[in-house]
């Protein structure tokens, strides 16, 4: 070996230089890219995604029938950034799930005012193609003012349901911030965990839709609300509940909270539903008081006018 290495001196360097030398470096994956423009803010961008915006640079392009598909399916029902995992993760650990998109682990998750609009949109398109009825048949007891009033009221959240939900997320909001101060959120965050357990809360009703169709209209769909409330309750007293395992709260301490949030939001709302009913009705209100009021009168003057005539004089026998 070492007459090779004396009769080669020139090879034996180069055999070690290239035993000693460093694994070449990869190729720069940027290098692949040529530099454009971001067609969204301008900037010059030399890699995939733009470090002003964030928008893909080189896969932006005009919009073409074929490519629709494609879009909905990623952007929407994408399984990894999108409704479903969104969906899947809030059933299984709301707490956790929530606290990483709080703590800015974002990209991965539906914005929560998108979901809870989403789910409730599509669970009011459904009600109204399909004619849905949550009113039992009305109570022979039960005046026909006061069962309109709440035909009208019903008629008005189910036209408005969208809205009417996101209402409701500043009162769950003032709740979790009052009931679950232990957990350190803030109003803000406290909006955001309210539209998260407040859009899964609809995607429950949502599933529950087929029985609510098979009882719509008829005495048993009060029964199957109030079951269906429960399963509501259960779930949101959980989510809020677990919003506080981070604490040194036991588990039915956190369960307790939970329900308090959940139902604190539920007495809030149902005054202010007791409200606008009223609001909503208060003509019809005020022509049935009226229309009472004139019966009675109407009765009152007929029993005087009764009692004011002098008897009969009483007929003599036939003979």
């Amino acid at each position: 070996m070492s007459d090779f290495i004396n009769a080669n001196p020139t090879a034996s360097v180069a055999e070690a230089e290239a035993e000693t030398a460093s694994p070449a470096a990869p190729p720069d994956h940027a290098a692949t890219h040529a530099i454009i423009s971001c067609l969204n803010c301008g900037q010059d961008v030399p890699i995939r995604y733009c470090g002003r915006c964030g928008q893909d640079a080189h896969h932006t392009h005009r919009l073409r029938l074929k490519d629709m598909p494609h879009d909905v399916l990623h952007s929407i029902w994408h399984v990894d950034k999108g409704i479903l995992y969104t969906l899947r993760t809030m059933v299984l650990r709301p707490g956790p799930t929530i606290r990483a998109y709080l703590a800015g682990q974002r990209v991965d998750h539906f914005r929560p005012l998108s979901l809870l609009f989403l789910i409730t949109g599509l669970y009011a398109l459904l009600y109204s193609v399909l004619h849905i009825n949550m009113m039992p048949p009305r109570d022979p007891a039960m005046p026909e003012a006061v069962y309109q009033m709440q035909v009208s009221f019903q008629t008005f959240f189910m036209k408005n349901l969208a809205w009417c939900y996101l209402a409701t997320v500043p009162a769950w909001a003032l709740a979790a911030r009052l009931c679950l101060r232990r957990g350190g959120y803030n109003y803000a965050e406290c909006l955001i965990i309210a539209a998260f357990i407040t859009a899964i809360n609809n995607f429950i009703t949502l599933l529950l839709l087929p029985v609510t169709y098979a009882y719509s209209g008829t005495p048993q769909v009060k029964t199957f609300s109030f079951y269906a409330l429960l399963l509501v309750i259960g779930y949101a007293s959980w989510a809020y509940g677990n919003l506080l395992n981070h604490t040194t709260i036991g588990r039915l301490g956190r369960l307790w909270r939970g329900f308090l949030t959940f139902m604190l939001g539920y007495v809030m709302l149902i005054m202010a539903g007791i409200v606008l009913m009223f609001t909503l009705s208060w003509s019809s209100i005020k022509q049935s008081v009226m229309q009472q009021a004139k019966a009675k009168q109407e009765q009152e003057q007929q029993r005087r006018a009764a009692g004011a005539q002098p008897p009969k004089a009483a007929q003599p026998p036939p003979r």
